[in-house]
């Protein structure tokens, strides 16, 4: 009677552990979706990030082109540039740059 009694708290131990193992595996796999989501979230906030940022980038370099462009052109039809000498306009246009 004994060795029964036994056997059945040994297999009640066993199957306790089991179950604890097993729910041990879930919450472990639930915790690691749920980190993997937040890294996602964190991801995609900071792709928006730097997608506003590079849009932001390539908007201020494509003034300072414009500016530069309308610059050289002022420069190229500057009546004073074939002088040797620069003259207030031609200095006052410089400095802009």
């Amino acid at each position: 009677m004994k060795v029964w009694a036994l056997l059945v708290l040994i297999a009640l131990v066993a199957a306790s552990a089991g179950q604890g193992w097993r729910m041990g595996h879930a919450a472990a796999r639930t915790e690691a979706a749920l980190s993997l989501s937040a890294a996602r979230a964190d991801a995609m906030r900071a792709s928006e990030l730097a997608g506003r940022a590079e849009t932001a980038r390539l908007a201020l370099a494509a003034e300072r082109d414009l500016l530069a462009l309308a610059l050289e052109d002022a420069a190229h039809a500057d009546p004073d540039a074939d002088t040797v000498a620069l003259r207030p306009d031609s200095v006052r246009r410089i400095n802009r740059r």
